[in-house]
């Protein structure tokens, strides 16, 4: 009976170390927290000692009118507006999260097909009046109220190409056309980035893959507990760096904050499945995310990290959860820097 006895307690001894070690393995981190830690309770203050403010504060922004196709705008190779909706865009789109710097910046925008219209049924490529037309503005952060827009300056404007007739889109019956244009942008920081970071592409993809889903889940999992700290440990270089570029003060960190408590808090809070996603790696190769494979106007192109919940009036709201990651220099795990 002792032998059995014994022979028992080895075995769920073994049992026990061999389950702790795998529990370990699935729950490796594979996303460094960063210093200092930030809380929900000294987001606002450990931010605002952070930003440094110069007289001149210019905001970068765009205004872009379109015609027959959806389109998605990088700056820097960083997505700053996906468009698959019908109509016109009305307000300015805001590019100053992808300024790392001053000098040259690159606007990219891919054009695709715009799939439904006003009549129903939409084409399948590109038409011979698709065009888009993209100005780049420059402000002044002071300028608000209505002052906001008063003293705005141009900077640069865009059109997309054409045939050799002047109007005939020079991307007709293609499912997809791209092209780039560069601006120079004067601002009176210089934000680290991801510069120096590790260039992803010459991993292993299959790898990388993995790391990454497994850092998504990781970020998943705090969301789904509602592990407020947990989540703001990892985000104090990507909080840091979008304040300095926003020329952040007071009120702008109580509304940033306000939009990561707010979902959490609301009636009918959940985190969405991690599924049908694929890899995609922008910022020239150092940056990786995972993004939504439907064509779903509502999901396309959106981060695979996302919940749902409903706001005051009842309606469901998709909250999409910014998670672009890099490898800094000397580095093995991710850091969250946008």
């Amino acid at each position: 009976m002792d032998i059995i006895k014994n022979a028992i307690l080895v075995f769920l001894l073994i049992f026990s170390v061999s389950s702790c070690s795998d529990s370990n393995k699935q729950n490796k981190s594979e996303i460094d927290e960063t210093t200092p830690k930030l809380t929900s309770t000294d987001y606002v203050e450990t931010l605002l000692k952070s930003v440094k403010h110069s007289p001149h504060e210019p905001f970068y922004y765009l205004f872009v009118s379109h015609e027959a196709c959806y389109f998605q705008i990088l700056v820097n190779d960083l997505p700053v507006y996906n468009y698959f909706n019908l109509g016109q865009v009305v307000t300015p789109i805001d590019i100053y999260s992808a300024i790392n710097r001053s000098g040259k910046q690159t606007i990219t925008y891919k054009l695709y097909p715009q799939t439904e219209s006003q009549q129903g049924e939409g084409a399948k490529t590109l038409l011979d009046w698709t065009n888009i037309k993209i100005e780049v503005f420059q402000r002044n952060k002071a300028d608000t109220g209505k002052n906001t827009f008063a003293n705005e300056k141009p900077v640069v404007k865009h059109s997309s190409l054409t045939e050799a007739d002047g109007k005939t889109f020079i991307g007709k019956d293609k499912d997809y056309y791209e092209c780039s244009f560069t601006f120079d942008a004067n601002v009176p920081y210089e934000n680290k980035g991801w510069e120096s970071s590790t260039d992803l592409s010459k991993l292993d993809q299959k790898e990388l893959l993995t790391k990454t889903e497994n850092a998504y889940k990781q970020v998943w999992q705090m969301k789904d507990n509602k592990k407020v700290d947990d989540f703001f440990a990892l985000v104090f270089n990507k909080e840091k760096e979008n304040a300095q570029c926003e020329y952040s003060i007071k009120n702008d960190l109580q509304e940033s904050l306000k939009n990561y408590m707010e979902p959490l808090s609301a009636k009918g809070y959940k985190m969405q499945p991690l599924e049908n996603y694929k890899l995609v790696l922008y910022g020239g190769g150092r940056l990786v995310r995972l993004e939504q494979t439907s064509l779903d106007k509502r999901l396309r192109g959106e981060s695979a990290l996302w919940s749902k919940y409903k706001d005051e009036d009842g309606n469901v709201i998709a909250s999409f959860i910014s998670l672009y990651l890099h490898i800094p220099k000397g580095k093995t795990n991710f850091e969250v820097i946008r």
